[in-house]
């Protein structure tokens, strides 16, 4: 396989829609062939994915403990979850019931809650894990 030797590899994309970006192709001449368009056009739908996560998701405040607001896609509000730092390393969605979650992976994103998390691992007998991941 010569081609995977060189980095890239195939992908099998139905007669019909080829032959209609095909078609597409010869009206937008800024794409060199199918591969250019496809290659944008994956490019393009994974950071609107990522993108779309991120908005899913909202930091409310933080006391006590940290509110997370869940969106629904339409924008309006699904759930908020309340999250609680106990000591000495776990933290708990007391939406979802539980030490691992959306809402807590989230929360572990935003800076300003790792910098709070960060605070209280200094305290003695804390030890909330953090990885380098954002």
């Amino acid at each position: 396989m010569p081609s995977e030797a060189k980095g890239f590899r195939g992908v099998s994309i139905k007669k019909e829609l080829v032959d209609e970006l095909e078609a597409f192709i010869v009206t937008h001449p800024e794409y060199k062939g199918n591969a250019d368009f496809i290659h944008e056009a994956i490019r393009v739908r994974m950071q609107q994915i990522r993108e779309s996560k991120k908005k899913r998701f909202e930091h409310l405040n933080m006391g006590e403990n940290v509110k997370i607001i869940e969106h629904n896609p339409d924008g309006t509000i699904k759930a908020v979850a309340d999250i609680y730092f106990k000591q000495p390393n776990e933290i708990r969605c007391e939406n979802c019931k539980t030490t691992a979650c959306e809402h807590i992976e989230y929360m572990l994103s935003v800076p300003k809650i790792r910098e709070v998390i960060k605070g209280l691992n200094k305290r003695p007998g804390w030890n909330i894990e953090l990885t380098d991941e954002v």
